[in-house]
């Protein structure tokens, strides 16, 4: 099990027994998902361009924010999740913005980049599943309980983890085209963990996901959901859209429920699938994401200027 690099140059992890996990990868050539871009995104290379130069008019215009502009990769970020719906695209880069501008002090400073929260990979809480669910779907798993150790690992990490996840995971145009699944493991889960929420930790947590996050997701999953994690959930809930709440599921261990709506093939023994790829280790995974710190070092150079975040 090791990282190695592709005829790209684009990193991997080498699982063995023929699996592997990547984050980044050129634009799809796969008739398949160019036929799915096509009719469920809206994109061909007339509606693209035509996209891509309007949203940059809306961008020029935005007072005090600086983005970049001739980055193509960065615009179709916004675009292509979003069936190249330029003002919600236009919304979301605003909102995404807005918030680093509120928020920056607590959420963001000292939290910019994978190596900030590597220990959080460390302890093997994140998993990204090597395989893609049958329509294309990545899936991602956190362990938000027993691996959770609150000694070295605050709520500001944890939430900090969902939003370099997201950013991550946006890197591959397939996951643009065909969204993320996410399954959140609760087993384990005390009292210690419920302590480090609070209100304004659901807010945020929610309002960045809700308004700033351009990816699809496709649905949630909670298993492993004890008693406890109903008062965790209380603190949420009043912060939850009804369009994402409809995306929820709760599993607990019933593990049947769970292979309904995401293919057994995909998912380890441990959540009722047939996956036999090897477990990666949360230290390589931590070495791999940290690859990309560059990455997230330039994004965190734009913004809104310190005089007028909306």
């Amino acid at each position: 099990m090791s990282i190695k690099y592709n005829d790209k140059n684009y990193p991997y992890i080498d699982l063995g027994r023929g699996y592997i996990i990547y984050l980044q990868d050129d634009d799809y050539t796969d008739q398949r998902w160019i036929l799915k871009a096509e009719q469920e995104l809206n994109e061909t290379a007339e509606n693209k361009a035509r996209s891509l130069e309007q949203l940059r008019e809306l961008l020029r215009d935005e007072p005090k924010l600086t983005v970049p502009l001739d980055d193509e990769k960065f615009l179709l970020k916004f675009l292509r999740p979003l069936g190249y719906d330029v003002q919600r695209a236009f919304d979301c880069i605003r909102h995404t913005f807005a918030m680093k501008r509120t928020y920056g002090k607590d959420y963001y400073e000292g939290r910019i980049k994978p190596s900030h929260i590597r220990h959080i990979y460390d302890s093997g809480m994140v998993s990204f599943l090597p395989l893609r669910d049958d329509d294309g779907c990545g899936i991602c798993v956190t362990q938000l309980g027993r691996k959770w150790n609150t000694s070295k690992v605050s709520m500001y990490d944890v939430v900090a983890l969902f939003r370099i996840n997201i950013e991550a995971s946006l890197m591959d145009p397939l996951v643009q085209v065909n969204g993320i699944r996410i399954i959140f493991d609760f087993d384990g889960l005390s009292m210690s963990h419920v302590a480090q929420a609070s209100p304004k930790h659901a807010m945020v947590s929610l309002q960045w996901i809700q308004k700033c996050c351009p990816l699809q997701l496709k649905s949630i999953h909670i298993v492993n959901n004890s008693m406890l994690f109903n008062v965790l959930f209380t603190i949420f809930k009043p912060f939850i859209s009804k369009e994402l709440r409809d995306k929820m599921h709760f599993h607990n261990r019933d593990y049947s429920g769970l292979t309904k709506c995401i293919s057994a093939k995909c998912l380890p023994p441990a959540y009722g699938g047939t996956l036999d790829a090897p477990d990666c280790e949360g230290q390589l995974l931590g070495d791999f994401m940290q690859l990309y710190d560059k990455h997230y070092e330039a994004m965190d150079a734009f913004g809104y200027e310190e005089s007028n975040a909306k």
